[in-house]
């Protein structure tokens, strides 16, 4: 599923990014970070991690990037968040996870 992420980069600019998953989205995630995706999105409060989902979301847009995925790494990861307002992923976990779905429509509230 491919999707575009609107989101603030630190200056409060609006930012597009590109984000695809696919059947490799959840294996790629638990080789780079060592969780599992799926029993790691939703939070032990019911709503979305939002560390898990920040992490999806790199993931995402490095497979939408088409870079070569087995050089990511966890630095590569700490330097992509820095080119987002801090409140992007919270602001954005819905979509981000109805981008990893393919879903319109998600139940869930972000967890803060």
């Amino acid at each position: 599923m491919y999707g575009e992420l609107k989101c603030k980069d630190p200056k409060g600019e609006d930012r597009t990014v590109p984000m695809l998953a696919n059947a490799a989205t959840p294996i790629r995630f638990k080789m780079l970070f060592h969780v599992d995706l799926l029993s790691g999105i939703i939070g032990q409060e019911g709503g979305f991690d939002i560390d898990v989902v920040s992490k999806l979301a790199f993931i995402m847009a490095k497979q939408a990037a088409k870079v070569d995925m087995n050089k990511l790494n966890e630095q590569q990861y700490v330097e992509w968040l820095e080119d987002f307002d801090s409140m992007a992923f919270v602001t954005s976990a819905q979509e981000i996870i109805s981008i990893y779905t393919g879903s319109k429509d998600g139940n869930s509230k972000a967890k803060k």
